[in-house]
């Protein structure tokens, strides 16, 4: 049987399989998935950038912010301590030439009440009542006029030791009321501020630094009465009121500085 020879290039190419419906909608996105991958990532990576440009933002806002609560609490410190300076100055001022009078000013009031011509007591050892210090002042007032003039000199010795007393207690009670509302505002602003964005170390500390503050008023006011006018330290309060203003002052300014690294001394309202 002889072989039918086929002319070469003569031979039927095979026929293409046909597409189905899916695979012609299928292969362009295929073919299109590097093109997508790099548009999501750029999207994403634009938009991580774009959080991140916002965070720092954010944090970068608060971090002035709180620089901003740290010199307002440097201020609240300086406002504190102008009234106790003036307070322990109007100690200083009278201190001196009060306490040498003092013995004299005491033994005359006992002896006044040992004649039963005095009730109370301002300038001798024992317990005050500050609710007599009127009836106080009006029996010394008839006392100067006493026909016994031994009585007139100790009267009038004691009514000299009232003038300078009125004087001094004026002038605390003055600077205490400062204070008093000074650390008033402190407390419902500033504290506030201090325990919402502070962190627990620092808010400890300014507590800690107003009760102190606090407590040297409270040693300053206690010349309110007469007879523990003399105990009082007035020098060693004054040294002990600026190495907690300079302490407080340095510690703002270090937390400050914590948070803008580049702020210098000055800038919570630092001293040196």
């Amino acid at each position: 049987m002889s072989e039918s020879i086929i002319p070469e290039g003569a031979m039927p190419e095979p026929e293409k399989p046909k597409k189905h419906g899916r695979a012609k909608v299928i292969d362009p996105l295929i073919s299109s998935v590097p093109t997508l991958i790099g548009v999501l990532v750029g999207a994403i990576t634009s938009h991580v950038a774009e959080m991140q440009k916002v965070d720092f933002e954010r944090e970068d806002r608060f971090r002035h912010e709180q620089v901003e609560r740290v010199a307002s609490v440097a201020h609240g410190y300086d406002s504190l301590t102008a009234p106790l300076t003036g307070m322990i100055s109007a100690i200083q001022t009278r201190q001196a030439l009060f306490c040498r009078h003092m013995p004299a000013a005491a033994a005359a009031e006992n002896m006044l009440r040992n004649s039963n011509l005095l009730h109370g007591r301002l300038f001798s050892a024992g317990a005050i009542d500050p609710s007599a210090t009127a009836q106080y002042g009006a029996e010394i007032t008839k006392l100067t006029t006493n026909p016994d003039q031994n009585v007139r000199d100790l009267a009038n010795g004691l009514n000299a030791m009232i003038g300078a007393f009125t004087t001094v207690l004026a002038s605390v009670e003055t600077a205490e009321g400062q204070f008093l509302e000074k650390r008033e505002a402190f407390q419902a602003t500033l504290m506030f501020e201090v325990k919402v964005y502070f962190p627990n170390r620092i808010r400890k500390d300014v507590e800690q630094t107003t009760d102190a503050f606090t407590a040297i008023a409270k040693q300053a006011t206690s010349v309110q009465m007469p007879n523990q006018y003399c105990r009082v330290d007035a020098d060693t309060l004054s040294r002990n009121l600026i190495t907690l203003d300079v302490r407080a002052a340095r510690e703002m300014t270090s937390f400050a500085q914590s948070l803008e690294p580049e702020l210098g001394e000055d800038s919570a309202g630092g001293k040196s």
